[in-house]
C-alpha cells in the first residue's frame, strides 16, 4: 500500500489536535447531529426496557427514520442503524486510527487516479453469501442510477468516478426501466478485476476518498438482487446485510432493533448482543425515561437537563466537526430581496452570535463559528478553522452597520423587509429562531415570521428551494471540501447559491489540486467567497449535543462522527 492510510491518518490526527472539535479522549464518547425531531414516543411505549438485561441496550433518538437504504439515507438517525448493519471497506479502530474492515489491502496509483481494493475472502452477507467485487460494482452503479431523489447522497460518487455523472444522468432520463445489471457501464470508473479485487478510476485526485469509504454508507456492498429503484427492502428484517448486526425489527416511527450477526467475520469484537434505537422526539420524555432507568442513552436532552448532570459521569457532551448555520436562498426560487448582497450582509451582521449561544448553553458547548467549516478538519498547516480565524473577519456583529446597509437598500420603518424564517420543529431550533427574530425585528426595518416544519420534510423543502432563510446542519469526518461543495449548484436539487457559477468553478478548480497545502488554501478562498465576501451562508456555531448515559454502561465511544456501542458492557 502506497499512501491510502497515510492520508487518512493525517486527517484524523488533525481532528484530535483541536480542543473544540473532534472527539472525547475518554472511552465515553459518541456523536449525534442537531437534526430534527419526529413523532413523540411516550416512556411507556419503549420497545425494550433495559432493566436487568445486560446484553441489550436502548438508545433514545430524536427523530423518526425514513429509510435504511445506504444510497438514499441523508439523516444521522438512519445512519445509526445503517452503520450497525453494513460494514465498510475501512473502520476506525479503538484509537480512532483507520484499520481495514472488509478490505484487506488498498493500493493507489502514483497519480492518485486509481484505487485498487483487495477484499477479505471470509466476509459474507448475513445469509452466508460471499461478499465479492461484483457486489461493490453493483452497489455503486445502483446508487448512481437510483434516480434524482438520491442526487445529494451520490453527488460525490458522481463527481469522483470517471463517467459517473454521465451515467447518472443517462439513468435519470431513462427512469425506473434503467437496469444497471444490463445497461452498458463501460464508461464508468468502477472495474471488477477478479472475484475479490476491484478498482475505482477517478476524474481527479481525491486524497480523502478513503475517509468517505471508511464507514461504508453509499459505497456499501449489496446483493445483486437488491431492487434498483425503490428502498422498501431496506427496512425489511432478514434482508442480507454485511455488518456486525442484523436488523431484527423496524418501525419508522417507533424503533429499530438490531442483533449481533452470526456471520460477521469479526464477531469476537462485538460484546453487546442487541441495540434498540428508540424514537423519542420529546427531550423531556427522554430525560424522564433515563431517570427511570428505562433507557441507557438519551441522545437528545435539554440544556437544563445537561446542566443538572454537570460534573457527573452521566453527562456526555458530544462534540464533532459540524456546522449549525443559516442558509439563504439566492437561487432561482429565492426572494428578490435576498439577491441583494448588502441585504444579506446586513442580516448576518445583525446577529449577535454570543447572545444566541448563551441562550441555548454557552460557548464551551457551542463554539462560535465565523466561517462555514467547523473546527476539527485538516487545513494547510493544521486545523482549517483555526488557521483562517487567525486572519480575522469583517462580517461580524455590527447592528449600526446592518441598519445602514438596509436603509441604503431601501428598507426603513415605512418600507420594511418581510422575511420568513424556516426551521424544523424542535425546542432547540425554536430557541435559536426566537433570538434571530428578536435581533432582526429590532433593526426597525425588518419583520420576520416563522415557518416551523416537521423534521421529516424539512430538508426536502430546502432541496426544492422552498425556503427564504432557514437553519441548516451539516457534519463530516473527512475534508473541508465535503462541507463546502454542499453549496455548489450541482449538489442540491435546486441550487440556493445564485452566483452565476462562480462558486461552482472555485470548488471545481480546488478539487483537482493534488498538493495538500494548495488544496487547503483554495478551499479557504472558496469559503471566504461563500461567507465573508457575499454572505450566501451565515455560520452560527459548532454543535455539541448534550446526552445522558447510565453510569453502569462502559466502553462506548466516539469515532469522530460515529456512534460505537459494539463493545459496550453493563457493570
Amino acid at each position: 500500500m502506497k499512501k491510502t492510510l497515510g492520508y487518512l491518518l493525517s486527517g484524523v490526527m488533525a481532528l484530535s489536535l483541536v480542543a473544540c472539535g473532534g472527539g472525547s479522549t475518554t472511552d465515553n464518547a459518541a456523536t449525534a447531529t442537531p437534526e430534527d425531531n419526529g413523532t413523540a414516543t411516550a416512556t411507556a411505549e419503549i420497545t425494550a426496557s433495559t432493566g436487568g438485561n445486560s446484553d441489550s441496550m436502548t438508545i433514545a433518538i430524536a427523530m423518526q427514520f425514513d429509510t435504511l437504504d445506504p444510497a438514499l439515507s441523508t439523516t444521522v438517525y438512519n445512519a445509526y442503524v445503517i452503520q450497525s448493519i453494513y460494514a465498510g471497506l475501512y473502520k476506525l479502530g479503538d484509537d480512532d486510527l483507520p484499520v481495514y474492515d472488509l478490505a484487506e489491502d488498498v493500493q493507489t496509483s502514483e497519480d492518485g487516479l486509481t484505487w485498487t481494493f483487495k477484499l477479505r475472502q471470509d466476509a459474507v452477507f448475513s445469509d452466508g453469501t460471499p461478499i465479492k467485487a461484483e457486489n461493490y460494482e453493483f452497489a455503486i452503479l445502483r446508487a448512481l442510477s437510483y434516480g434524482a431523489e438520491n442526487a445529494f447522497r451520490t453527488s460525490s460518487m458522481a463527481e469522483y468516478l470517471v463517467g459517473g455523472n454521465d451515467y447518472r444522468l443517462r439513468a435519470i432520463e431513462a427512469g425506473p426501466s434503467f437496469d444497471c445489471l444490463t445497461e452498458d457501464h463501460s464508461e464508468v470508473g468502477v472495474e471488477v478485476i477478479d472475484d475479490y479485487t476491484f478498482a475505482l478510476h477517478l476524474n481527479h485526485p481525491v486524497p480523502y476518498l478513503d475517509v468517505n469509504l471508511c464507514g461504508g454508507g453509499v459505497w456499501s456492498a449489496l446483493p445483486l438482487d437488491t431492487p434498483q429503484h425503490d428502498s422498501a427492502w431496506s427496512i425489511t428484517p432478514g434482508y442480507p446485510t454485511s455488518g456486525p448486526y442484523d436488523l431484527k425489527s423496524f418501525d419508522l416511527n417507533d424503533a429499530a432493533v438490531v442483533t449481533k450477526s452470526a456471520t460477521y467475520y469479526d464477531q469476537s469484537r462485538v460484546t453487546m448482543n442487541e441495540l434498540v434505537w428508540q424514537v423519542m422526539s420529546d427531550p423531556s420524555a427522554q430525560e424522564a425515561a433515563f431517570k427511570a432507568g428505562d433507557i441507557d442513552v438519551a441522545l437528545s436532552v435539554s440544556t437544563d437537563a445537561a446542566l443538572s448532570y454537570q460534573g457527573t459521569p452521566s453527562l456526555w457532551m458530544l462534540q464533532y466537526p459540524s456546522t449549525y448555520s443559516l442558509c439563504v436562498n439566492t437561487g432561482p426560487n429565492g426572494p428578490e430581496a435576498l439577491k441583494n448582497e448588502n441585504v444579506r450582509k446586513a442580516l448576518y451582521m445583525a446577529i449577535n452570535k454570543e447572545a444566541v449561544v448563551n441562550v441555548i448553553g454557552n460557548t464551551d458547548m457551542y463554539p462560535i463559528l465565523n466561517g462555514y467549516v467547523p473546527y476539527g478538519l485538516p487545513g494547510a498547516n493544521g486545523d482549517f478553522r483555526t488557521e483562517r480565524d487567525a486572519e480575522g473577519y469583517t462580517l461580524t456583529y455590527n447592528k449600526e452597520e446592518a441598519i445602514k446597509l438596509l436603509n441604503e437598500a431601501g428598507y426603513d420603518e415605512n418600507n420594511k423587509l418581510h422575511l420568513t424564517y424556516k426551521y424544523s420543529k424542535n425546542s432547540f431550533h425554536e430557541d435559536v429562531a426566537t433570538m434571530l427574530q428578536s435581533m432582526w425585528n429590532d433593526l426597525g426595518c425588518v419583520e420576520v415570521e416563522f415557518d416551523a416544519t416537521e423534521g421529516g420534510v424539512y430538508y426536502d423543502q430546502i432541496d426544492e428551494g422552498d425556503i427564504e432563510i432557514g437553519r441548516y446542519g451539516l457534519q463530516t469526518d473527512d475534508s473541508p471540501m465535503t462541507m463546502l461543495k454542499n453549496w455548489t449548484s450541482n449538489n442540491l436539487v435546486t441550487p440556493l447559491v445564485g452566483d452565476g457559477g462562480v462558486y461552482d468553478k472555485m470548488i471545481a478548480d480546488a478539487a483537482v489540486i493534488a498538493d495538500p497545502v494548495e488544496f487547503a488554501n483554495a478551499l479557504h478562498a472558496a469559503e471566504d467567497y461563500l461567507v465573508e465576501e457575499h454572505a450566501y451562508q451565515f455560520p452560527m456555531f459548532q454543535f455539541a449535543q448534550p446526552a445522558l448515559v447510565q453510569e453502569n454502561l462502559k466502553n462506548y465511544k466516539l469515532h469522530i462522527t460515529t456512534l460505537d456501542f459494539e463493545k459496550c458492557v453493563k457493570e
